[in-house]
């Protein structure tokens, strides 16, 4: 890599850090793995920025690598256990001055209900979450437009029901 491209790779890690965390605690609830997927997405956007060529903006490619590197974690790791709850979920968010609002038991609480779903449905719903549009996430995810907008109705439906049985 270029100097150029190493200063561009520093500025992606920068501006999305507190994202890519927030991807790899969503696909993974055990600190460790977290950490261990984190760096498997670095990884893999540091190897995949030369084939970065503009099809879309960089915030979609970035998001784009990413969950698939942790969809490809998901498929090697099968004895992730979706339904584990973490005290330590606060290890993987954001530091800073935010740690202590996303430590919440609110996010806790969410963070398990979105682990609790099947992965595609992980997916959007974190996409959603992070503000992408249905054409970023229909971009990312290769599914239609339209049927982002079906899938994330039912998933939050879904999402609502698993927090409901969690509050019980």
């Amino acid at each position: 890599m270029t100097s150029e491209q190493i200063l561009s790779f520093e500025s992606i890690i920068a501006k999305y850090r507190s994202t890519l965390f927030k991807i790899a605690a969503t696909f993974e609830a055990d600190p460790k793995l977290q950490q261990d997927l984190h760096q498997e997405i670095l990884l893999t956007i540091w190897k995949s920025l030369n084939n970065f060529n503009g099809d879309s903006s960089i915030h979609t490619y970035i998001y784009r690598v990413a969950y698939n590197q942790a969809m490809n974690h998901v498929a090697r790791n099968s004895r992730i256990q979706i339904h584990r709850e973490t005290d330590d979920l606060h290890y993987c968010l954001q530091p800073g001055p935010e740690q202590q609002v996303k430590n919440s038991q609110g996010i806790k609480q969410l963070m398990t209900a979105i682990r609790r779903l099947p992965v595609m449905k992980r997916q959007l719903i974190t996409l959603s979450l992070e503000g992408l549009s249905y054409a970023d996430i229909s971009h990312i995810t290769g599914i239609s437009t339209n049927n982002v907008g079906v899938q994330l109705n039912h998933t939050k439906k879904e999402l609502r029901n698993i927090l409901e049985s969690l509050n019980d």
